[in-house]
């Protein structure tokens, strides 16, 4: 147990210095990236963990940077120097070499190594029209969530610099959330109105990191209110949200509300439950889950999405994606974020 508490603390120095980690959210982040493993390699069918793994990762993402932002006040230049060393070293090095085994070994019929800018510059979801990012013979699909991420932090970090709306963010926060549901019903009611692959697009599917953005700046004036037992309550009712048999508009008109009301009142959940939450082995995936995210799509892609390669290979590729993940951790995304932010 101490060679693992040793390892947590070793591996959680690559959190920001602006925030104090808390295990019960790194806990979180174990959760979401688990659901995507189990949808990817284990085939569970029941619910859409997949969806509900990113959106997980979503409220996660939206709360924080709204505290960034919108209370802790961090300087732009330092927010995105942070976002860069954190997100971009470690990305760009996958999308490179996804790129280059194509153009070595023609893996995409539709050429899609010739999009690599288009990837690297996070427009995949947009640009081009003629190939779905799902559809391109190579293993980016994952990468649309990132591509709503930054442009959500876009978005977010323009309406710091609106003087107006200091003190008053959540407005436009929760308006944007609302407004993505409401474009995502007309969107499905007029097909037409969009182009193919609309679904993974910025302003369809940002409402979870906005509604939770937006909520966060708000949550203090209901505490009085909120119980131990109700953000259990909302994570139920959410998950229900992906289940199967559940109503399809459940995921996308009812959970941004109802996970964004969870992940911003996990301070509120009995120590029991936090324990649960904060549980070590859970923090350590927690902490390597980008990196487990980036690299598991190959071997989904090729070892599981359209036929297992072998028995068990979901199994066998489900611990591999972990190790690649861990090792990609501590040999690049970890050494070039902390190289980049002590010389920035």
């Amino acid at each position: 147990m101490e060679r693992l508490k040793k390892i947590l603390r070793t591996a959680s120095q690559h959190g920001n210095p602006e925030l104090n980690r808390i295990d019960y959210l790194d806990g979180w982040r174990g959760m979401a990236i688990i659901c995507v493993l189990l949808s990817h390699f284990l085939s569970i069918k029941v619910f859409d963990l997949g969806r509900m793994g990113v959106d997980i990762f979503f409220v996660l993402s939206g709360m924080l940077r709204s505290n960034i932002l919108f209370v802790k006040r961090l300087p732009l230049t330092k927010f995105y120097k942070r976002r860069i060393s954190r997100i971009l070293p470690v990305f760009i090095i996958y999308v490179s070499l996804i790129c280059l085994l194509s153009y070595i070994f023609d893996l995409s019929r539709s050429n899609e190594h010739e999009n690599y800018f288009y990837i690297v510059f996070f427009l995949r979801s947009y640009l081009p029209e003629t190939a779905h990012i799902f559809h391109t013979g190579i293993p980016i699909g994952h990468i649309w969530s990132l591509n709503v991420e930054e442009h959500s932090y876009i978005i977010l970090s323009v309406l710091t610099l609106i003087p107006i709306l200091k003190q008053k963010e959540f407005i436009p926060l929760l308006v944007t959330g609302t407004c993505i549901i409401f474009l995502h019903y007309i969107y499905l009611k007029y097909p037409g109105l969009t182009s193919g692959g609309w679904d993974l697009k910025t302003e369809i599917v940002a409402s979870h990191l906005f509604i939770s953005a937006g909520y966060f700046l708000i949550k203090d004036k209901f505490n009085y209110y909120i119980h131990s037992w109700m953000p259990v309550l909302s994570l139920f009712l959410g998950v229900l949200c992906y289940w199967r048999e559940a109503p399809s508009s459940a995921t996308w008109v009812a959970s941004p509300f109802l996970l964004a009301f969870t992940v911003n009142h996990l301070d509120s959940l009995s120590e029991k439950v936090k324990k649960v939450l904060s549980n070590k082995w859970l923090c350590l995936v927690g902490i390597y889950s980008y990196s487990i995210y980036l690299w598991q799509q190959p071997f989904y892609y090729y070892g599981v999405k359209f036929k297992e390669m072998f028995p068990f290979a979901g199994l066998v590729f489900l611990i591999t994606s972990i190790v690649i993940g861990i090792i990609s951790f501590y040999c690049i995304e970890n050494p070039i974020r902390k190289y980049l932010n002590n010389r920035w």
